[in-house]
């Protein structure tokens, strides 16, 4: 497309848009607001973003920022300014639209997952501003060839984002005919040379040179989602104006000559009105009033002639012979004549080709109403998976999966028998595949960290008690009475022997200055974090230890036999001053529970996938959104007060969900590396999760 501006200069546009990754991960976006016309066109702006997170809150960040971007071009078109001024007014508006997102949005935004730039286009300048970095490349044309230029990063962008002003830097230049901006998201840095960006885009018109780069990220099958714009600058296209011919000049005897020409096409046409053929003239008659015809000559030959003729006309019967045979029915003359043969014959043939007609009129008719009811139920499944994709986006997934469901169903009892209807409806089962995949928003988890492991010779489950802390990682092998810590900087691993009295450790929990574990007899050690000494303390009797959580300075442990929770307050000689959660007993639906995590609300984790809510020791209405597949086991769970996430493990599925304080489901983590996940330990706000994996402790990467 080609937008004009106000200098003779005008750019030229063309777009990369190219979705091939099997996951949802990463939010890439390329957005066009071209200027509104008021007796010329007006300037335009692109928006390029490419975010590390598939998450709710950066799609409204982006939605927010279009918006103003949107309305703030809107807002300038009558106003009279240079671009750099127009285009520093934009900026601050986005700036102070940022903050005002940020103050109402509860998710914190974490911006070195966000790259987004804003160009815009004026004239003959073009001013870039934008936070993070992408691919681009500005080549300016020379003599010589072309200049390459990196604009993203001579913005002057400081290390730590200011949450106040994103957008911290901008600039604007000439941009002169001949002169191409490419910007993209990060992966066509990778494969610059592959993909031959600087040679095609110097080599080729912007639309041409994208659709090669598209073509060849086709051929390559690139499993990534890519995006980018390409901008170039012309001058004004000359219009030829074709000389008419030089008119020969008339002739003094041209005039008389049209006339000569003219009066003989008027003698042609009318001669034969005029100059009629003379009719031949007839022979004179004789005396008595008869033609004179002359008299053959008299021969052999005319004598025989002449008998014959009279015997003609001898047997040719006379008119009352004719009426009398006629009366006899004598079969002289039929009824069926061949003009009457023609007509019966037409008749017949205009009867076939009415049935035939009808006969076709009535099969298009039905095809008609057939195909009016496949489009029909085709557009009703396409409003349903639209509404689903609403739903989805505003983060009604139960509403969404109805909707969903509904669109398949649909689809799925349509006819396929014509190649357009069988490429339609796999096309339409595609997008809902990908709608369903979003709905279950199953992220695969990379860069997995494995911190420590036992032989394979050592039974499973001999691997115990997570617990992570700022700088290192704590876990129990059972097997020979160790505790190892590994620095999460060096991956050191200190070992520290547990007393000789101490049974299997069942759970561990980070306390002010050490680390608490509890063993399953109910016998407490607290693991210096700067010495790495371990000591000995109190013991609780006569409970089945499933669990320990240190909140608020008190220990609270959980009885796996009863589901009863005992609150213990720190002492000189470890926990005591004993008292039940539950006053009254507690409820037998926790009988056999497996878990628990406090944030002033306690949740305790069954083995069937089931987690109940208790606050002041009454039981809320709580329970977890659906998933697919469906929960229906369920190991460890882990929650805090700072953070707005509950994480459960479910081993039978080798998946790790994350869920909101309202108990939707937000992620579903599954990796190859996962075996049967068993605990976990976090820190509030982090973005890695520690994670007990068959016999291995994992460090896991969360969205």
């Amino acid at each position: 497309m080609n937008i004009n501006t106000m200098s003779d200069t005008f750019f030229r546009f063309a777009d990369i848009e190219f979705g091939n990754s099997p996951t949802n991960e990463s939010i890439v976006g390329l957005f066009r607001f071209e200027g509104a016309k008021m007796g010329k066109q007006g300037p335009y702006q692109v928006v390029v973003a490419e975010i590390d997170s598939a998450l709710y809150a950066y799609e409204q960040l982006l939605d927010v920022i279009n918006a103003t971007v949107e309305q703030s071009r809107t807002l300038m078109t009558g106003m009279t300014l240079d671009p750099f001024a127009r285009f520093e007014k934009l900026i601050a508006r986005v700036n102070e639209a940022i903050i005002a997102f940020q103050e109402k949005e509860p998710t914190p935004i974490n911006w070195n997952r966000i790259n987004i730039f804003i160009i815009e286009c004026n004239q003959d300048q073009l001013c870039i501003s934008g936070h993070g970095k992408l691919t681009n490349i500005f080549l300016q044309k020379t003599e010589q060839g072309f200049k390459s230029f990196d604009l993203c990063g001579s913005l002057e962008q400081p290390t730590t984002p200011d949450p106040n002003k994103i957008f911290g830097s901008l600039m604007c230049g000439d941009m002169k005919p001949g002169d191409i901006f490419f910007i993209g998201t990060n992966n066509f840095n990778r494969l610059k040379a592959q993909l031959n960006l600087k040679d095609r885009l110097s080599e080729l018109p912007p639309v041409s040179a994208a659709t090669e780069i598209k073509r060849q990220l086709e051929k390559e099958q690139v499993l990534e989602d890519f995006t980018a714009a390409v901008i170039s600058a012309h001058a004004p296209e000359q219009s030829i104006v074709k000389k008419e011919p030089n008119k020969q000049k008339d002739k003094s005897s041209d005039s008389m000559q049209k006339l000569r020409d003219h009066e003989e096409q008027i003698n042609q046409t009318l001669s034969p009105v005029l100059n009629p053929l003379k009719p031949r003239k007839k022979q004179e008659p004789n005396l008595e009033g008869n033609p004179s015809v002359p008299k053959p000559i008299a021969s052999p030959l005319g004598a025989i002639t002449k008998f014959l003729s009279s015997l003609k006309r001898n047997n040719d019967p006379t008119t009352s012979t004719k009426t009398a045979l006629r009366a006899m029915n004598a079969g002289h003359r039929s009824a069926l004549t061949t003009q009457r043969k023609i007509i019966l014959g037409a008749v017949a043939v205009l009867i076939l080709i009415s049935i035939v007609g009808y006969a076709s009129w009535s099969r298009n008719k039905r095809i008609a109403a057939e195909q009016a009811s496949w489009e029909t139920s085709y557009q009703q499944a396409m409003d349903l998976k639209t509404k689903a994709e609403n739903d989805l986006l505003y983060a009604k997934d139960a509403q969404a999966k109805t909707s969903i469901e509904q669109s398949e169903q649909i689809i799925n009892a349509l006819d396929k028998s014509s190649d357009d209807r069988k490429n339609r409806t796999e096309q339409m089962l595609a997008d809902i595949s990908v709608i369903k995949d979003r709905l279950r928003k199953v992220v695969v988890a990379s860069n997995i960290i494995e911190l420590q492991s036992l032989p394979v010779t050592v039974a499973d489950g001999q691997l115990k008690a997570p617990v992570l802390t700022k700088d290192a990682a704590y876990v129990v092998d059972n097997s020979d009475k160790t505790i190892y810590k590994i620095n999460l900087s060096s991956r050191e691993k200190t070992a520290i022997k547990l007393p000789d009295s101490a049974t299997d450790i069942v759970a561990g929990a980070l306390g002010e200055l050490s680390v608490i574990f509890i063993d399953s007899e109910g016998s407490f050690y607290a693991v210096s974090i700067a010495q790495d000494t371990v000591k000995a303390l109190n013991r609780i009797n006569d409970i089945q230890v499933a669990d320990l959580v240190i909140y608020a300075n008190k220990a609270y442990v959980l009885d796996g036999n009863d589901g009863q929770i005992y609150r213990l307050t720190q002492s000189s000689a470890g926990f005591g001053n004993q008292s039940k959660y539950f006053s009254d007993g507690a409820p037998a639906i926790l009988a056999g529970a497996t878990g628990f995590a406090i944030d002033s609300n306690v949740y305790v984790a069954k083995p069937n996938g089931s987690i109940n809510r208790f606050l002041s020791g009454e039981q809320e209405a709580f329970g977890l959104g659906s998933v697919d597949p469906q929960l229906a086991s369920l190991s460890a769970v882990w929650t805090d007060a700072d953070d707005p996430r509950i994480l459960v493990t479910d081993p039978a599925q080798k998946r790790l969900l994350v869920y909101d304080k309202n108990g939707l489901l937000t992620a579903q983590i599954t990796s190859v590396e996962f075996g049967t996940l068993r605990d976990i330990s976090l820190r509030p706000q982090a973005q890695q999760a520690l994670i007990v994996s068959s016999n291995r402790l994992l460090l896991v990467p969360l969205p």
